[in-house]
């Protein structure tokens, strides 16, 4: 009993010192934390002071570890994809999937093979049907057909990354999506949700692909009709700038049906979606009727003028490659680290990917709340931009209306943060932006974008 009494004595004893141990430590860090608070501060920093900065300082804390764990549960959404964001079945509107129909229907029967000779003609259609087989599945996976017994509407949602701007395919890729390829084939169909939609043209210079009523004829289980025009429309519209949602559709009802479809849809999960929502965008979001395809125009003037700065930093970038921080870039990615470890010019460049997108987004609020310039609805945006590169006044408008008075401040923003020296920004002279033309027709007004 004696020997278990002693024991137990050493135990307690040891247990003591252990919490005095920890004890001093704690009063030791107290005291080291409060001395660099107390520094931090003009008078002298008492103890309820202190309680009050240590209450602070833990909220801060649990701010930034629940913003943490809402960006990875964004992150886990956005690599689900977009197919579960699309509506269910409703009373209008009964949803399946491309590959609930006989979607071969066309590849086996239809006439798209029916000018190949007979004796290679079997062979064509397998071919066909494979392809269709992969197309089907492909398209699948983001997408679903809606049907209501007269109309078909076949609706896809795909979730694009942003292409890392300290890579050298991903400055390729953002200089390859800023070209402008000239005369767009789509008009302006309405700003739903604060989403810009637009419509495929059909005339009689501009017509659907073969590969369009190919498809068309997948989603509806049918044999293409080469001799009619097409009795679908096309319609696409864009969520942010970089990192996008990307909606699609095909679909045969009328215009009134696809708008009221179009309002059906979950804006504010859509832009929950995005790393850097787009304010404006919601299912709350309205326009007026009568102005919504002249709005439509704007946001993309907006969007073209922005794609192009995108495109000229990433030009910029290209142009002032570091061999080094490259090489150092690849051998990393070949070691399972990431393949932008070091920064693609040796910190030549600054990057002003996040003025951008901000910039941006202030130019869509800007529309919506009806505060831009309506003859020139980048001016105030290009303004700003100039201004915080500047860090000064907003520019004059003559010169802050125009993309080169821009980039002759960001030229001269880079020029003044580095050591070493910038390359000068070439400009390009032979783009004049986007430029809208409108016409009514049958109490319907229609614009179209050119591009400069």
């Amino acid at each position: 009993m004696r020997k278990q009494a002693v024991i137990e004595f050493e135990v307690i004893m040891g247990a003591l010192r252990f919490l005095g141990f920890a004890l001093i430590v704690a009063i030791v860090m107290a005291g080291l934390d409060y001395y660099q608070q107390d520094k931090k501060t003009e008078d002298k920093l008492t103890a309820s002071g202190y309680v009050e900065v240590f209450k602070q300082r833990f909220a801060r804390f649990s701010e930034q570890k629940n913003a943490q764990e809402l960006e990875r549960e964004r992150q886990k959404r956005w690599r689900a994809g977009g197919k579960s964001y699309l509506p269910e079945t409703n009373k209008e509107w009964v949803r399946r999937a491309i590959v609930d129909r006989d979607f071969t229907l066309d590849a086996r029967e239809g006439v798209l093979q029916d000018n190949i000779r007979e004796a290679a003609r079997p062979l064509a259609k397998k071919v066909a049907v494979q392809k269709t087989e992969q197309l089907a599945s492909k398209m699948d996976r983001s997408s679903w057909v809606y049907e209501n017994g007269e109309h078909t509407i076949w609706v896809q949602m795909l979730l694009k990354k942003d292409a890392k701007s300290n890579t050298l395919a991903g400055n390729i890729a953002q200089s390859i999506d800023a070209i402008d390829f000239g005369r767009s084939d789509y008009v302006p169909f309405g700003v739903i949700g604060g989403v810009a939609y637009f419509q495929f043209v059909q005339n009689d210079y501009n017509v659907p692909t073969v590969s369009d009523r190919a498809f068309w004829s997948i989603i509806t289980a049918s044999k293409t009709d080469l001799r009619t025009p097409a009795n679908f429309e096309i319609y696409k519209a864009t969520l942010g700038l970089g990192q996008e949602i990307q909606l699609k559709a095909y679909s045969d009802a009328p215009p009134e049906k696809i708008h009221s479809f179009f309002s059906d849809l979950d804006y504010d999960r859509f832009n929950a979606l995005l790393s850097k929502p787009v304010p404006g965008i919601g299912n709350a979001s309205k326009v007026n009727p009568e102005t919504e395809v002249e709005l439509a125009v704007k946001m993309a003037e907006v969007r073209s003028e922005f794609m192009k700065l995108r495109g000229e930093l990433a030009q910029l970038r290209l142009e002032n490659v570091d061999g080094m921080a490259l090489i150092a870039n690849t051998m990393a990615a070949q070691y399972g680290l990431a393949g932008d470890t070091f920064d693609l010019t040796a910190n030549k460049i600054e990057s002003a990917d996040d003025l951008v997108q901000v910039a941006y987004r202030k130019g869509l609020s800007d529309l919506l709340e009806g505060q831009i310039e309506e003859a020139n609805p980048g001016g105030n945006v290009f303004g700003r931009l100039f201004a915080n590169f500047q860090g000064g006044e907003e520019t004059p408008k003559s010169e802050a209306a125009s993309p080169a008075g821009f980039w002759a401040g960001l030229r001269s923003y880079f020029q003044s943060t580095g050591s070493a020296e910038a390359s000068d920004v070439r400009i390009n002279k032979g783009s004049a932006g986007v430029v809208s033309k409108c016409a009514t027709k049958d109490a319907f007004k229609k614009c179209s974008l050119t591009g400069g």
